[in-house]
């Protein structure tokens, strides 16, 4: 009998400590918190100048300009993206109703003003690239831009499939902060 009530009060304090001291552990560990969908733009677009500034090597002189002709041209693509979608889909709405063919010349003349103006300014930035960088940064430039948003697809679906697996959280919101 002493036994039992010997055991009873030495397992009552480590049940009691137990009870109150997992909440407050719980309390004291930090919650994943879910990530903007603007935080996670300025991370990909953090890692974007990280990438290029790796890839191309730039000198000190050529830091600055090469990220301000990288910011026009990025401003540059998603303008482009957005106008270019407008576009076809005005062009979709037309040819899905009955319409006139002075409409119609309008918007085929309004999308390639689109693609023109994209090329026009795509070049005009690319000069003053080229202008900025060394024969082997330019070509370290074209590689860099083709293969980034390569790249960065392929991540984001290895960070779905891992979310998939219940890995990470919030993978979904990267997904389309890049699109």
């Amino acid at each position: 009998m002493k036994r039992r009530y010997l055991l009873l009060l030495s397992v009552v304090p480590v049940v009691l400590a137990l009870v109150f001291l997992i909440p407050l552990i719980r309390a004291d560990a930090p919650a994943s918190r879910a990530t903007a969908p603007g935080e996670l733009a300025e991370l990909i677009e953090t890692l974007k100048i990280w990438k290029l500034v790796d890839a191309v090597s730039p000198t000190a002189e050529q830091k600055l300009p090469l990220l301000t002709q990288f910011n026009r041209l990025e401003k540059l693509k998603m303008q482009y993206r957005q106008e270019h979608r407008q576009s076809m889909n005005r062009l979709k709405q037309l040819q899905s109703t009955p319409i006139s063919s002075t409409e119609l010349q309008a918007a085929l003349t309004h999308h390639q003003e689109v693609e023109n103006g994209f090329v026009a300014g795509r070049q005009k930035i690319m000069d003053e690239l080229n202008e900025i960088l060394t024969v082997e940064q330019q070509a370290q430039f074209v590689l860099f831009s083709y293969s980034y948003r390569q790249e960065l697809k392929q991540i984001l679906q290895t960070l779905i499939a891992l979310q998939g697996q219940g890995k990470t959280k919030d993978i979904l919101a990267a997904k389309s902060a890049i699109k």
